[in-house]
């Protein structure tokens, strides 16, 4: 397997995962500074120039989840065996993706990305952010002051998509202060192994 990748939330997530699964897997990097994802090469292997995309024999994955629910399946591991169980993981991985991630992005994008392009942070962008993330935040809170990982009892996949996007979240200065039990995961996140061996940009 081949993971094209940069060390920002999305590509982290499978970096993250395929630590915890035991896999082997060529990382090769793409430079987002250096638009090395615009690249003919790059956008063969995925049309909208985005990482992480991963390479697993004639098998070509880009979309984070649509990769994180391969290698459950792949593996049978991390991930649940039901249809229900399924439906559930894909459950909190779409409230990440739907809830969670646009404002984080404009949260991280603004205090964190524009240090690497040297552009200017947009306030109104950071303060639209961080007013879009209470209520979904709340959402987490209350389910995780009730379960250990989002799954419940045992770590999962699920919580490889999470920890990366919580993670950059605070190193952007967002307050999880009123949040204990999302602030509490996120430390057991960071506790993990696999995921102190997930590349990271400087400081994050």
């Amino acid at each position: 397997m081949k993971l094209y990748y940069f060390p920002s939330p999305n590509p982290q997530k499978i970096r993250f995962a395929l630590n915890e699964l035991g896999l082997e897997c060529e990382t090769v990097p793409v430079d987002l500074t250096k638009r090395e994802q615009r690249k003919p090469e790059f956008l063969a292997l995925n049309p909208c120039g985005r990482v992480p995309v991963l390479v697993d024999g004639d098998t070509v994955l880009w979309e984070s989840h649509a990769i994180l629910a391969y290698l459950g399946e792949k593996t049978g591991r991390l991930w649940p065996v039901s249809a229900a169980g399924r439906a559930d993981a894909l459950k909190w991985l779409f409230f990440l993706t739907g809830s969670i991630s646009p404002s984080a992005t404009e949260v991280a994008f603004n205090r964190i990305a524009v240090r690497l392009t040297g552009g200017t942070p947009d306030e109104a962008a950071i303060a639209r952010g961080e007013k879009g993330l209470v209520d979904p935040m709340r959402i987490l809170d209350a389910h995780l002051a009730k379960h250990k990982w989002v799954m419940g009892d045992d770590f999962s996949l699920v919580d490889c998509d999470f920890g990366p996007v919580l993670n950059v979240l605070e190193r952007a200065q967002f307050d999880l202060r009123p949040f204990p039990n999302v602030r509490n995961y996120l430390e057991a996140i960071r506790a993990r192994p696999a995921w102190r061996d997930t590349p990271k940009l400087p400081g994050l």
